[in-house]
Protein backbone atom coordinates (compact mmCIF):
# COMPACT_ATOMS: atom_id res chain seq x y z
CA UNK A 1 0.00 0.00 0.00
CA UNK A 2 0.75 3.76 -0.44
CA UNK A 3 1.63 5.46 2.21
CA UNK A 4 1.13 9.71 1.89
CA UNK A 5 4.55 9.91 2.64
CA UNK A 6 5.59 7.95 -0.99
CA UNK A 7 2.33 10.03 -2.70
CA UNK A 8 4.06 13.36 -1.45
CA UNK A 9 7.46 12.57 -2.58
CA UNK A 10 6.26 11.32 -5.63
CA UNK A 11 3.95 14.62 -6.41
CA UNK A 12 7.20 16.94 -5.25
CA UNK A 13 9.22 14.55 -8.16
CA UNK A 14 6.83 15.41 -10.68
CA UNK A 15 6.70 19.08 -10.00
CA UNK A 16 10.34 19.17 -9.57
CA UNK A 17 10.94 17.68 -13.33
CA UNK A 18 7.81 20.55 -15.56
CA UNK A 19 10.19 23.13 -15.42
CA UNK A 20 12.82 21.11 -16.81
CA UNK A 21 11.04 19.59 -19.61
CA UNK A 22 9.10 23.00 -20.27
CA UNK A 23 12.80 24.49 -20.36
CA UNK A 24 14.47 22.41 -23.18
CA UNK A 25 12.04 23.45 -26.03
CA UNK A 26 12.44 27.56 -24.63
CA UNK A 27 16.53 27.02 -24.69
CA UNK A 28 16.23 25.53 -27.86
CA UNK A 29 13.79 28.51 -29.48
CA UNK A 30 16.49 31.20 -27.84
CA UNK A 31 19.57 29.58 -29.44
CA UNK A 32 18.06 28.13 -32.83
CA UNK A 33 19.34 30.77 -35.63
CA UNK A 34 17.63 30.41 -39.34
CA UNK A 35 19.53 28.37 -42.12
CA UNK A 36 19.60 31.46 -44.15
CA UNK A 37 18.41 35.40 -43.66
CA UNK A 38 17.69 37.58 -46.44
CA UNK A 39 18.57 40.93 -46.52
CA UNK A 40 17.62 43.62 -49.35
CA UNK A 41 18.93 46.47 -51.14
CA UNK A 42 16.51 49.41 -52.29
CA UNK A 43 17.49 52.85 -52.48
CA UNK A 44 13.52 54.14 -52.72
CA UNK A 45 12.10 55.22 -49.37
CA UNK A 46 8.54 55.14 -51.06
CA UNK A 47 8.83 51.37 -51.25
CA UNK A 48 10.17 50.98 -47.67
CA UNK A 49 7.12 52.67 -46.18
CA UNK A 50 3.43 51.85 -47.61
CA UNK A 51 1.22 54.42 -48.66
CA UNK A 52 0.14 56.34 -51.34
CA UNK A 53 0.32 55.28 -54.96
CA UNK A 54 3.36 52.94 -53.92
CA UNK A 55 1.71 51.27 -51.33
CA UNK A 56 0.96 47.84 -52.73
CA UNK A 57 4.14 47.37 -54.06
CA UNK A 58 5.78 48.63 -50.77
CA UNK A 59 3.73 45.99 -48.94
CA UNK A 60 5.46 43.42 -50.94
CA UNK A 61 9.06 44.37 -49.81
CA UNK A 62 7.79 45.07 -46.01
CA UNK A 63 6.38 41.17 -46.50
CA UNK A 64 9.88 40.02 -46.88
CA UNK A 65 10.92 40.55 -43.07
CA UNK A 66 14.27 41.16 -44.36
CA UNK A 67 17.47 40.86 -41.72
CA UNK A 68 19.36 43.47 -42.91
CA UNK A 69 18.93 46.45 -45.94
CA UNK A 70 22.10 46.97 -47.86
CA UNK A 71 22.15 51.06 -48.66
CA UNK A 72 24.45 52.29 -51.10
CA UNK A 73 26.62 55.64 -50.78
CA UNK A 74 27.43 57.20 -53.74
CA UNK A 75 30.29 59.38 -51.99
CA UNK A 76 30.49 61.33 -56.13
CA UNK A 77 27.08 61.93 -55.77
CA UNK A 78 26.70 63.23 -52.37
CA UNK A 79 29.90 65.12 -51.59
CA UNK A 80 30.91 66.11 -55.42
CA UNK A 81 32.90 69.70 -54.59
CA UNK A 82 35.77 70.12 -52.10
CA UNK A 83 35.43 71.88 -49.13
CA UNK A 84 31.39 71.88 -49.20
CA UNK A 85 29.58 69.28 -46.76
CA UNK A 86 28.04 66.11 -48.10
CA UNK A 87 24.73 66.89 -49.17
CA UNK A 88 22.69 63.74 -47.64
CA UNK A 89 19.43 65.13 -49.31
CA UNK A 90 20.77 64.75 -52.90
CA UNK A 91 18.11 62.73 -54.93
CA UNK A 92 19.68 59.04 -56.68
CA UNK A 93 20.12 60.43 -59.99
CA UNK A 94 22.04 63.26 -58.88
CA UNK A 95 21.83 67.06 -59.09
CA UNK A 96 21.50 68.93 -62.18
CA UNK A 97 24.24 71.60 -62.84
CA UNK A 98 21.99 74.62 -62.45
CA UNK A 99 21.19 73.43 -58.90
CA UNK A 100 24.08 71.30 -57.47
CA UNK A 101 22.87 71.18 -54.18
CA UNK A 102 19.38 70.16 -54.34
CA UNK A 103 17.35 68.22 -52.04
CA UNK A 104 15.34 65.78 -52.18
CA UNK A 105 13.34 63.41 -49.72
CA UNK A 106 14.12 60.52 -51.88
CA UNK A 107 17.89 60.57 -50.84
CA UNK A 108 19.75 58.95 -48.24
CA UNK A 109 18.87 61.20 -45.59
CA UNK A 110 14.92 59.93 -46.69
CA UNK A 111 16.09 56.55 -46.83
CA UNK A 112 17.70 56.04 -43.18
CA UNK A 113 14.85 57.45 -41.91
CA UNK A 114 12.09 54.64 -43.85
CA UNK A 115 14.27 52.54 -42.46
CA UNK A 116 14.04 54.04 -38.88
CA UNK A 117 10.30 53.51 -39.36
CA UNK A 118 10.76 49.96 -40.24
CA UNK A 119 13.16 48.86 -37.11
CA UNK A 120 10.83 50.60 -35.05
CA UNK A 121 7.67 48.90 -36.20
CA UNK A 122 9.17 45.48 -37.66
CA UNK A 123 12.44 44.79 -35.82
CA UNK A 124 15.34 43.58 -38.33
CA UNK A 125 16.19 45.79 -41.09
CA UNK A 126 19.81 46.24 -39.75
CA UNK A 127 21.70 48.51 -41.96
CA UNK A 128 24.87 47.30 -44.33
CA UNK A 129 26.32 51.02 -45.22
CA UNK A 130 28.11 50.29 -48.89
CA UNK A 131 30.46 53.17 -49.92
CA UNK A 132 31.48 53.74 -53.75
CA UNK A 133 32.82 56.23 -56.01
CA UNK A 134 35.61 58.61 -55.69
CA UNK A 135 34.89 62.36 -55.80
CA UNK A 136 37.64 63.66 -58.52
CA UNK A 137 38.93 66.06 -55.87
CA UNK A 138 39.71 62.91 -53.32
CA UNK A 139 41.24 60.91 -55.56
CA UNK A 140 45.01 60.22 -54.00
CA UNK A 141 46.67 60.65 -57.05
CA UNK A 142 46.79 60.39 -61.18
CA UNK A 143 45.84 57.43 -63.07
CA UNK A 144 48.45 54.45 -62.89
CA UNK A 145 48.81 51.10 -63.63
CA UNK A 146 46.53 49.19 -66.12
CA UNK A 147 43.43 51.18 -66.82
CA UNK A 148 40.62 50.12 -68.61
CA UNK A 149 39.99 52.93 -71.09
CA UNK A 150 35.69 53.34 -70.81
CA UNK A 151 35.86 53.16 -66.65
CA UNK A 152 38.84 55.28 -66.49
CA UNK A 153 36.66 57.78 -64.23
CA UNK A 154 37.75 59.43 -60.68
CA UNK A 155 35.13 57.81 -59.39
CA UNK A 156 37.40 54.12 -59.95
CA UNK A 157 40.34 55.45 -58.72
CA UNK A 158 41.83 54.80 -54.92
CA UNK A 159 40.72 57.72 -52.93
CA UNK A 160 42.61 59.52 -50.29
CA UNK A 161 42.63 58.02 -46.63
CA UNK A 162 42.19 61.30 -44.73
CA UNK A 163 39.13 62.04 -47.06
CA UNK A 164 37.39 58.84 -46.81
CA UNK A 165 37.88 58.36 -42.77
CA UNK A 166 36.16 61.97 -42.70
CA UNK A 167 33.56 60.80 -44.99
CA UNK A 168 32.62 58.05 -43.03
CA UNK A 169 32.77 59.98 -39.81
CA UNK A 170 30.15 61.80 -41.52
CA UNK A 171 27.60 59.15 -42.30
CA UNK A 172 27.85 57.91 -38.95
CA UNK A 173 26.89 61.83 -38.00
CA UNK A 174 24.12 61.32 -40.35
CA UNK A 175 22.92 58.04 -38.88
CA UNK A 176 22.75 59.86 -34.80
CA UNK A 177 20.64 62.39 -36.26
CA UNK A 178 17.92 60.41 -38.06
CA UNK A 179 18.12 58.03 -34.91
CA UNK A 180 19.36 54.68 -36.54
CA UNK A 181 22.87 52.56 -36.11
CA UNK A 182 25.10 51.62 -39.10
CA UNK A 183 25.33 47.96 -37.93
CA UNK A 184 27.75 47.03 -40.84
CA UNK A 185 29.96 49.00 -42.61
CA UNK A 186 31.83 47.47 -46.34
CA UNK A 187 35.08 49.73 -46.59
CA UNK A 188 34.15 49.70 -50.89
CA UNK A 189 32.20 48.27 -53.05
CA UNK A 190 33.57 45.66 -55.72
CA UNK A 191 37.15 46.15 -55.46
CA UNK A 192 38.10 43.92 -58.04
CA UNK A 193 36.00 45.21 -60.52
CA UNK A 194 37.61 47.86 -62.84
CA UNK A 195 34.36 50.34 -62.45
CA UNK A 196 34.79 50.49 -58.34
CA UNK A 197 38.29 50.63 -58.34
CA UNK A 198 41.76 50.77 -60.69
CA UNK A 199 44.09 50.05 -61.22
CA UNK A 200 43.63 46.12 -61.08
CA UNK A 201 46.87 45.47 -61.80
CA UNK A 202 50.01 47.35 -62.83
CA UNK A 203 50.36 46.25 -66.38
CA UNK A 204 47.42 45.19 -68.39
CA UNK A 205 47.96 41.40 -68.82
CA UNK A 206 46.35 38.78 -66.61
CA UNK A 207 48.89 36.91 -65.98
CA UNK A 208 50.18 40.64 -63.91
CA UNK A 209 49.84 40.25 -60.26
CA UNK A 210 46.70 42.34 -59.25
CA UNK A 211 47.70 45.19 -57.07
CA UNK A 212 43.62 46.21 -55.99
CA UNK A 213 44.03 44.23 -53.20
CA UNK A 214 47.10 45.98 -51.35
CA UNK A 215 44.65 49.00 -52.32
CA UNK A 216 41.92 47.54 -50.72
CA UNK A 217 44.18 46.58 -47.77
CA UNK A 218 44.94 50.30 -47.24
CA UNK A 219 40.86 50.93 -46.90
CA UNK A 220 39.36 48.06 -45.08
CA UNK A 221 42.23 49.54 -42.19
CA UNK A 222 41.04 53.08 -42.50
CA UNK A 223 36.97 51.92 -42.12
CA UNK A 224 38.22 49.24 -38.85
CA UNK A 225 39.60 52.34 -37.88
CA UNK A 226 36.36 53.92 -37.97
CA UNK A 227 34.16 51.84 -36.74
CA UNK A 228 31.86 52.28 -33.03
CA UNK A 229 31.16 49.71 -30.48
CA UNK A 230 29.04 47.36 -31.77
CA UNK A 231 29.22 47.80 -35.49
CA UNK A 232 30.93 45.45 -37.79
CA UNK A 233 33.85 45.44 -40.67
CA UNK A 234 31.73 43.07 -43.67
CA UNK A 235 34.82 42.77 -46.18
CA UNK A 236 34.73 41.92 -49.68
CA UNK A 237 31.53 42.54 -51.59
CA UNK A 238 33.84 41.32 -54.46
CA UNK A 239 32.22 40.99 -58.00
CA UNK A 240 31.19 37.75 -58.72
CA UNK A 241 34.03 36.99 -61.09
CA UNK A 242 35.80 33.23 -61.03
CA UNK A 243 37.80 33.90 -63.33
CA UNK A 244 41.16 36.40 -63.63
CA UNK A 245 40.78 39.25 -66.38
CA UNK A 246 43.09 42.01 -67.56
CA UNK A 247 41.11 44.44 -65.96
CA UNK A 248 39.71 42.20 -62.54
CA UNK A 249 40.75 40.49 -60.11
CA UNK A 250 39.08 36.93 -59.95
CA UNK A 251 37.56 36.93 -56.64
CA UNK A 252 39.35 33.88 -55.20
CA UNK A 253 42.40 35.59 -56.91
CA UNK A 254 41.76 39.29 -54.83
CA UNK A 255 41.55 37.28 -51.66
CA UNK A 256 44.86 35.65 -51.93
CA UNK A 257 46.22 39.10 -52.32
CA UNK A 258 44.97 40.59 -49.33
CA UNK A 259 47.49 40.75 -46.23
CA UNK A 260 46.71 38.08 -43.69
CA UNK A 261 45.57 40.88 -41.01
CA UNK A 262 43.38 42.54 -43.12
CA UNK A 263 41.89 38.71 -44.60
CA UNK A 264 41.05 38.18 -40.66
CA UNK A 265 39.27 40.84 -39.42
CA UNK A 266 36.49 39.93 -37.36
CA UNK A 267 33.13 39.85 -39.18
CA UNK A 268 32.15 38.25 -42.38
CA UNK A 269 32.98 38.12 -46.03
CA UNK A 270 30.76 39.14 -48.74
CA UNK A 271 30.19 37.86 -52.28
CA UNK A 272 28.15 38.94 -55.23
CA UNK A 273 27.26 35.89 -57.47
CA UNK A 274 23.90 35.88 -59.53
CA UNK A 275 22.03 33.15 -61.16
CA UNK A 276 21.85 32.65 -64.77
CA UNK A 277 23.19 35.31 -67.84
CA UNK A 278 21.45 38.14 -69.37
CA UNK A 279 20.21 38.33 -72.89
CA UNK A 280 22.88 39.82 -75.74
CA UNK A 281 21.83 42.34 -78.02
CA UNK A 282 18.18 43.23 -76.35
CA UNK A 283 17.34 39.12 -76.16
CA UNK A 284 15.14 37.77 -73.53
CA UNK A 285 17.85 35.95 -71.07
CA UNK A 286 18.30 32.41 -71.33
CA UNK A 287 16.54 30.10 -68.63
CA UNK A 288 18.92 29.91 -65.71
CA UNK A 289 19.68 26.21 -64.88
CA UNK A 290 18.45 25.70 -61.42
CA UNK A 291 20.98 22.61 -60.92
CA UNK A 292 24.04 24.80 -61.41
CA UNK A 293 22.28 28.28 -59.87
CA UNK A 294 23.75 28.66 -56.90
CA UNK A 295 26.99 29.31 -58.45
CA UNK A 296 28.68 26.93 -56.23
CA UNK A 297 32.02 26.72 -58.10
CA UNK A 298 32.58 30.66 -57.55
CA UNK A 299 31.70 29.99 -53.34
CA UNK A 300 33.79 27.30 -52.80
CA UNK A 301 36.81 28.94 -54.71
CA UNK A 302 36.14 31.66 -52.45
CA UNK A 303 35.88 29.58 -48.96
CA UNK A 304 39.02 27.77 -50.10
CA UNK A 305 40.94 31.15 -50.49
CA UNK A 306 39.36 32.46 -46.93
CA UNK A 307 40.34 29.60 -45.54
CA UNK A 308 43.91 29.31 -46.62
CA UNK A 309 44.37 32.31 -44.69
CA UNK A 310 44.58 30.32 -41.69
CA UNK A 311 42.55 33.00 -39.75
CA UNK A 312 41.40 32.15 -35.98
CA UNK A 313 38.26 31.16 -36.59
CA UNK A 314 36.42 30.47 -39.94
CA UNK A 315 34.81 33.35 -42.13
CA UNK A 316 30.65 32.99 -42.59
CA UNK A 317 29.99 34.01 -45.69
CA UNK A 318 27.17 36.51 -47.21
CA UNK A 319 25.61 36.63 -50.38
CA UNK A 320 25.25 40.48 -50.50
CA UNK A 321 24.14 40.75 -54.10
CA UNK A 322 21.86 38.50 -55.68
CA UNK A 323 19.22 37.65 -58.12
CA UNK A 324 17.93 35.76 -61.38
CA UNK A 325 18.10 37.51 -64.55
CA UNK A 326 15.56 35.54 -66.10
CA UNK A 327 12.81 36.16 -63.22
CA UNK A 328 11.85 32.74 -63.03
CA UNK A 329 11.55 30.94 -59.27
CA UNK A 330 12.95 28.16 -59.91
CA UNK A 331 16.83 28.86 -60.34
CA UNK A 332 16.45 31.34 -57.42
CA UNK A 333 14.55 28.87 -54.80
CA UNK A 334 17.66 26.66 -55.43
CA UNK A 335 20.32 29.35 -54.89
CA UNK A 336 18.77 30.17 -51.38
CA UNK A 337 17.91 26.58 -50.90
CA UNK A 338 21.26 25.60 -51.20
CA UNK A 339 22.76 28.34 -49.81
CA UNK A 340 20.51 28.05 -46.40
CA UNK A 341 21.97 24.00 -46.35
CA UNK A 342 25.11 25.49 -46.74
CA UNK A 343 27.43 25.74 -42.81
CA UNK A 344 29.23 28.78 -44.06
CA UNK A 345 27.22 31.14 -45.98
CA UNK A 346 24.72 32.94 -43.24
CA UNK A 347 22.85 35.59 -45.48
CA UNK A 348 21.80 36.67 -49.23
CA UNK A 349 20.77 40.09 -50.31
CA UNK A 350 18.43 40.60 -53.30
CA UNK A 351 19.93 43.26 -55.57
CA UNK A 352 17.18 45.16 -56.22
CA UNK A 353 14.01 45.19 -55.34
CA UNK A 354 12.65 47.28 -58.03
CA UNK A 355 14.00 46.59 -61.00
CA UNK A 356 16.71 48.59 -63.03
CA UNK A 357 17.15 48.75 -66.49
CA UNK A 358 20.72 48.68 -66.46
CA UNK A 359 20.87 45.72 -64.50
CA UNK A 360 17.43 43.75 -64.47
CA UNK A 361 17.44 40.97 -61.70
CA UNK A 362 15.32 42.85 -59.40
CA UNK A 363 11.61 41.32 -57.70
CA UNK A 364 9.66 43.94 -59.78
CA UNK A 365 8.95 45.80 -62.69
CA UNK A 366 10.73 49.09 -63.24
CA UNK A 367 7.51 50.53 -63.33
CA UNK A 368 6.09 48.38 -60.25
CA UNK A 369 3.06 46.98 -62.25
CA UNK A 370 4.55 43.08 -62.27
CA UNK A 371 5.83 41.08 -59.74
CA UNK A 372 8.40 38.55 -61.02
CA UNK A 373 8.09 35.04 -59.92
CA UNK A 374 11.43 35.44 -58.61
CA UNK A 375 9.61 37.37 -55.83
CA UNK A 376 8.28 33.48 -54.44
CA UNK A 377 11.68 32.13 -53.89
CA UNK A 378 12.23 35.00 -51.12
CA UNK A 379 9.45 35.23 -49.56
CA UNK A 380 9.63 31.41 -48.57
CA UNK A 381 12.23 32.74 -46.36
CA UNK A 382 10.57 35.89 -45.10
CA UNK A 383 11.18 35.98 -41.51
CA UNK A 384 13.94 33.79 -40.94
CA UNK A 385 12.62 29.85 -41.02
CA UNK A 386 13.91 27.87 -38.69
CA UNK A 387 14.28 25.06 -41.34
CA UNK A 388 14.96 25.40 -45.35
CA UNK A 389 11.52 25.82 -46.74
CA UNK A 390 10.03 23.40 -49.91
CA UNK A 391 10.86 25.58 -53.17
CA UNK A 392 7.61 27.39 -53.19
CA UNK A 393 7.73 27.25 -56.90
Amino acid sequence: MTTPRAILLVGLAVLAAVPAIVAVPAAAARTATPPLAIGVTESDPRLLVPSGPTKHIANKLVALRPDYVRVLVSWERIQPRAGRKPNWDVPAGGCPKVAPYCKSPHGLRGQLQAIKQRQDRDGGWKILAVPYFTPLWAMAGPPTGCQKARSRHARAQMPRIAAYRTFLRGLNALADKVGVKIDYVTPWNEPNHPAFLQPQRASCTSRAKAVAPQAYARLARAAAKELRYEQTLVLGSLAGLGQSRVYGAGAAEFIRGLPRDVACLDGPFAQHAYIGRPGRGGANPPRANPATAASSGLIGDVLAALDAKRCPTSKPLWISETGTFDRRCEAMSAALRSWARNDRVEAAFQYTFRESRDYPVGLVSPTLRQVYPSYRAWLAFAGAPLQVPPSPC
